[in-house]
Formats: C-alpha cells, structure tokens, sequence
C-alpha cells in the first residue's frame, strides 16, 4: 500500500524486505520504472525484492548513483547512474550482488566512489571499460585471476598450472571481447580429445570460477559457462586396499620408478591418513619431531583450520630420513637446506601434490588387458587414505575420531557449537587412533594374522 505525506513531498511504502521504509518521488506516483531510495545494507540487499513484481532500483542514500537493481527473477546487480559531460544520464552495471559485496576495499560503494571520482576529472567509465575490454586478453584475465585470486588458495599453484597449459596456451591471444563459449569449450574438448577426462572437469570448474570472477570484476559483461556442463560425468571412487594388498604394495615400493621421497610421501599418506597434497607440501616449521605432532596451518588445510596431526613412531622415523636426506643433499650441493621437507627438483619449492598420482600412474602395467599398479589393482594416493580410515574403523576406532584424523568438514564444523563454542582437539583420541593404525598396519607389512577389534580403545 502506498502512502502520500504532504510535508515531504514523497511517497512512502513499507518495504518487502525486513519492513525498511522506502522513499519515492511523488511524481512517480506507482512508477513503472520504480527508484525508490535507502540507505543500503547486507541484510538489505540479501532480502531486497522487486515491488510489485517489476524490476526496482533501489538507489544508495549513501554513495550518490549507486543503485542495487533487482529484477523480477530476483537477480540482483549492482548499477551506478550519473550524468555524462553533455548533460545525459548514463548507467554502467558494476557486477552482480552475488559476487561483489556491499562495502570493503572491493566492494560496490568503493567502486562507485572511484568512478565518480573518475567521472569528476572528465573521465567516461563506460568507453572506458570498452576500451579496457578491447584491449585484454584471455592470457590477461588468467594471470589476473591467478594473481588476484587463485594464489590465495590451497591448490593456487596446480589452478594455475592447469589453466595456463589448458587456456592460455589454447586461446591466450582471443580478445575478452570477442571471447564466446565455443572458445571456453574448445579448451575443454581439447583436453577430452587427450582421455583425460578427470582433467576436463577440473578444467571447467577451473574457467567456472574464473569467469565468474571476472564479471564479478566487471573485465567480462556476461557469465559465459552459464548453463554449461561438467565435461564427464566420474562415479565416486570407493577403492579400498585389503590388508594383503597393502603388504603386496608396500613390498614393492622400494623397486617403483620414482624418487625415494615420493616413496616416503606414499607411505605417509597410509600411515597418516592425510592428504597428499598436506603431505607433499610439509614444511619443516610445521613439525615436532621431539612432541610427535605436525600441525597443518589453516592455509594449507581443505577446511581452512588448522589440523594437528599426532605422528606414530611409524611416521616419525621416515619424515627423520627425509630431512637427514635432504640436509645430506643440500651440504653436497653447497646449497641452503630448503624449508619444504619435500623440495621439488633444485629445492626451490615444494614438490606438488599432482606429480605424486602421475609417479603411481606411470607404474601402470597391462598384461593381457589386465592393468595392475605395483603388484595389485590400480590405485591413487587417495585410496591410500580411505583404506587407512577404513580400517582404522575394522580395528574398533570411532568414525566421530576417524573424521578428527582426517580433518573432515563434517566432523570438525558439523554445526555452530562445533565451529564457534567447542574448542577441544581430540588430540589424545586423535593419538590413540594413529598409534592403534600404526601397530595394525605394522602387523599388515609384517604378514601377520587379523587383529580382534577393539571396540572400547577409541571412542
């Protein structure tokens, strides 16, 4: 219901949204084209809706021009109207809501004050964003959202990786202006084209986010993998190693063609049950050798925490080796000892966590159609982590600690009590559990019989 006072001079109305007063010009009347005014805010915008199902503006009373434009879909986009040197009004659209937020450094209100203030010195944002977007190219955009974006991630080096080799290679040199979807999609077929199909779709989820965030940015004017599929439809692996396959495995380790610290790596990832990109990228700080503990920092943990993770006398002794190793190596090189407890080749940086998968894969042997990985079925070091937790469980260990070992988003911030109020670490569940697994995997190696289950060891 609309509402008419006198002594302002505007017409007000009760917005949808958390019940806000909303103002209107009164020439408007009940406008076509509605504009009302507020003062914009997160809780605003989350609940802002169209009036009376046409697409509302709802312009800032804060920042002059900045509008929130919500259409009768309920997409929601950030616009800044002004006044260009002849006098005529002019909107440039500055991002969707969605993936630039309110306030901060980034955000609409900044954006809009330093394109007034681009607009106060004679400048045009709208020639020139064209001309920005003439000018970049998809190797522009790459490094951008590498440098800008993809760096801050725990997988920043194999994202860039993936997307310099897969896009900047193919069509680097394509203007963003003249970039369309068959070029998004012909990077994609061209990696479908080599069988890497698991490739393809990190490829796309790869060029997924960074489309999105460069029209966040305003570098591209419409999500171009919009309505676009992942390339390969993968089922969920499952493989477990069975106690005879892990003593089968673990036998023929030493004789597989690869560096002894992706041996190491591998059998790391057994014994601790981490990931290997954790495992890969240890870095000497990070660990305790006299307290048995490795503490992975919240930056290069998948849930952003940090994880402590106790060490077994199992795992102790080879991250030992591998340190004495690489110190060895670096005194015969007349070279620093790298920080990374994994150097890559020339210690320059840690060995990523994708050449571990490619070293197990190049151990692939078929013989009469049957392909086998050291001995057994073909494995990942990733299967080496869901049989540890596999039979962490058939020994009698709680899966609520097995989610702890592994540092499972479901265990550890399953709720908001979880992620805010409890504060204990299960680090002596944690313990019990690796030391339990070590001696189990121990008796494994050694060939021994099954152990019983011991139900009540780690509750």
């Amino acid at each position: 219901m609309w509402r008419y006072v006198p002594a302002c001079r505007v017409v007000y109305r009760q917005s949808a949204c958390l019940g806000v007063p909303i103002s209107v010009p009164k020439e408007t009347g009940c406008p076509r084209d509605i504009m009302p005014t507020v003062e914009l805010t997160d809780r605003f915008c989350q609940s802002a809706k169209p009036i009376d199902g046409r697409q509302t503006d709802y312009f800032d009373t804060v920042v002059k021009g900045l509008c929130l434009r919500v259409s009768p879909a309920g997409t929601k986009a950030w616009n800044l109207v002004y006044s260009k040197a002849d006098g005529k009004r002019a909107r440039l659209k500055i991002g969707r809501y969605s993936e630039i937020p309110l306030g901060g450094d980034e955000g609409a209100r900044q954006r809009a004050k330093n394109m007034r203030a681009s607009i106060g010195d004679g400048g045009d944002p709208i020639a020139e964003k064209k001309a920005l977007a003439s000018s970049l190219t998809v190797a522009d955009m790459v490094d951008n959202y590498i440098v800008r974006h993809a760096k801050t991630k725990r997988s920043g080096d194999e994202i860039a990786r993936r997307l310099r080799k897969n896009v900047s290679d193919v069509i680097g040199d394509t203007k963003l202006s003249d970039l369309h979807r068959r070029d998004l999609t012909r990077c994609i077929d061209a990696v479908k084209d080599r069988g890497a199909h698991v490739e393809a779709n990190r490829i796309f989820e790869d060029m997924r986010a960074m489309v999105r965030w460069a029209r966040g940015r305003g570098d591209l004017d419409e999500n171009l993998v919009e309505g676009m599929k992942r390339p390969t439809e993968t089922a969920e692996r499952d493989r477990v190693l069975a106690a005879d396959q892990i003593k089968t495995m673990w036998a023929a380790l030493p004789d597989a063609d690869m560096r002894e610290s992706t041996r190491r790596i591998l059998r790391l990832c057994l014994i601790t049950g981490q990931r290997v990109g954790e495992i890969s990228g240890m870095v000497r700080d990070e660990i305790d050798l006299d307290r048995r503990v490795w503490t992975i920092p919240p930056a290069r943990a998948k849930n952003k925490r940090e994880h402590v993770v106790p060490l077994s006398g199992m795992a102790v002794a080879i991250i030992r080796d591998q340190i004495e190793a690489i110190e060895a190596l670096s005194e015969r090189k007349d070279r620093a000892v790298p920080h990374w407890v994994f150097p890559g080749p020339g210690g320059r940086a840690a060995v990523t966590g994708a050449s571990i998968p490619k070293a197990v894969k190049r151990e692939e042997v078929i013989k009469r159609g049957v392909s086998t990985v050291m001995g057994i079925a073909p494995w990942t070091p990733h299967d080496l982590r869901r049989s540890a937790a596999t039979h962490m469980e058939e020994i009698g260990i709680s899966p609520f600690i097995i989610g702890h070992v592994l540092n499972h988003v479901s265990a550890t911030k399953a709720s908001i009590t979880s992620r805010v109020y409890a504060r204990y670490d299960y680090a002596k569940e944690k313990r019990e559990a690796l030391e339990l697994w070590a001696d189990r995997l121990t008796g494994i190696i050694a060939g021994k019989g099954d152990v019983v289950p011991l139900r009540k060891a780690v509750a």
